[in-house]
């Protein structure tokens, strides 16, 4: 079974903002925000389908913005294991995590806000963009 995943990354080609927003499209077609709004519709329409989640920046900066009843829907989805977080950190670990303390800097912030919002606390991680 293959499950769609995130890999947003929250700086490469273009700034935090051009990405969550898409700005820019010339340089790369992201659009984090977009991708987040038609995910969790579609994991809400359809119950077969899942989706794991990755990095936490842009999934706070989302979860910030959204409504009480998207926020419920969301939640239900954690709950149901159709949405999962993995990982968890604020970004992957080869983004400008030079040191072993910006690491666990970087996973404690993510993992503290998905225990904050939906008592989740990752089970697996892994690293896409392994440093060479």
């Amino acid at each position: 079974m293959q499950v769609p995943h995130t890999h947003d990354d929250v700086g490469w080609l273009k700034n935090v903002d051009e990405y969550f927003y898409g700005a820019r499209p010339e340089i790369q077609r992201a659009g984090v925000r977009k991708i987040l709004n038609s995910v969790f519709k579609e994991l809400a329409w359809n119950p077969d389908r899942r989706f794991i989640y990755v990095e936490s920046a842009f999934f706070e900066r989302w979860w910030d913005e959204v409504d009480t009843r998207t926020a419920d829907v969301v939640r239900g989805l954690v709950a149901s294991g159709q949405l999962e977080f993995i990982n968890g950190a604020w970004s992957m670990a080869d983004e400008a995590c030079t040191s072993f303390a910006d690491a666990i800097n970087n996973a404690e912030g993510g993992h503290r806000m998905l225990k904050d919002a939906f008592n989740a606390t990752p089970r697996t991680t892994w690293q896409i963009d392994p440093c060479v």
